[in-house]
C-alpha cells in the first residue's frame, strides 16, 4: 500500500512538474519625463501560459502615475487579457504580435478639491509589435514596440474631468518615437 501511495505521489509531482513548463510570470516597467519635466513611471505585472511554441495567453495588470506639474498629476491603472504570437524567429530573438483587451481607469490627483480623485473608466483593444530575447530557456527580455500598432478604445464621460463620451481608433507607425522610452516598454518572463 505504501508503495502504490509513494508511486502515485510521484507521478503527480512529476506530471504537475511537467505541466508548470509552460507558465511564465514576469513584468515590465517604464520611465518617461519630458523637456518640461512631466514625468511618467509604470509597472506592467502578467502572468501566463504557453500554449505551444507559437502562442501565448496571459492576464496582466498595470499601474501608471504621470505627473504633469507640481500641483496635478494622474493614475493610470487597469487590467488586461493578451495573446502573443510569434510571427518570426532570428536565433534567440523573436518577433511576436500582442493583441489585448483591457479595461483601464484614470484618477486625478490635484490641489482642485473638484478635481481630486474623479475617475474616468476606458475599455480597449490594441494590437502592437514585441521583441523577445531568450538569455535562457528560463529567462527572456522583452520590448513592447508600443509606437507600432492598431488600437481601439471606448472613453466613458467624465463632466468634471472634461471627459466626453466617445470612441477612438488608430493605426500608427511613428518613427519619431523610436527612442522615447515612453514609446515602448521593457520586461522580463520567467518562464517555469
Amino acid at each position: 500500500m505504501k508503495k502504490i501511495l509513494l508511486t502515485s505521489l510521484l507521478a503527480v509531482f512529476v506530471v504537475s512538474g511537467t505541466q508548470a513548463a509552460d507558465f511564465f510570470v514576469g513584468g515590465g516597467a517604464s520611465f518617461d519625463m519630458n523637456e518640461t519635466h512631466a514625468t511618467d513611471i509604470g509597472i506592467a505585472p502578467e502572468i501566463g501560459w504557453k500554449y505551444n511554441d507559437n502562442w501565448d495567453f496571459g492576464l496582466g495588470g498595470n499601474l501608471y502615475y504621470s505627473r504633469i506639474d507640481e500641483n496635478r498629476g494622474t493614475y493610470f491603472y487597469g487590467v488586461n487579457v493578451f495573446s502573443r504570437y510569434k510571427i518570426a524567429q532570428f536565433g534567440d530573438f523573436n518577433l511576436l504580435l500582442r493583441g489585448g483587451i483591457n479595461a483601464s481607469f484614470i484618477t486625478s490627483v490635484s490641489d482642485n478639491a473638484a478635481l481630486d480623485g474623479e475617475t474616468a473608466t476606458m475599455l480597449g483593444l490594441s494590437i502592437a509589435p514585441m521583441i523577445t530575447y531568450d538569455v535562457s530557456e528560463s529567462f527572456t527580455l522583452y520590448a513592447n514596440l508600443n509606437f507600432l500598432g492598431v488600437t481601439a478604445s471606448y472613453r466613458f464621460e467624465n463632466e468634471k474631468m472634461g471627459m466626453q463620451e466617445n470612441w477612438r481608433f488608430g493605426a500608427f507607425a511613428d518613427s519619431a518615437d523610436v527612442f522615447d522610452t515612453g514609446a515602448f516598454q521593457i520586461g522580463f518572463l520567467y518562464n517555469f
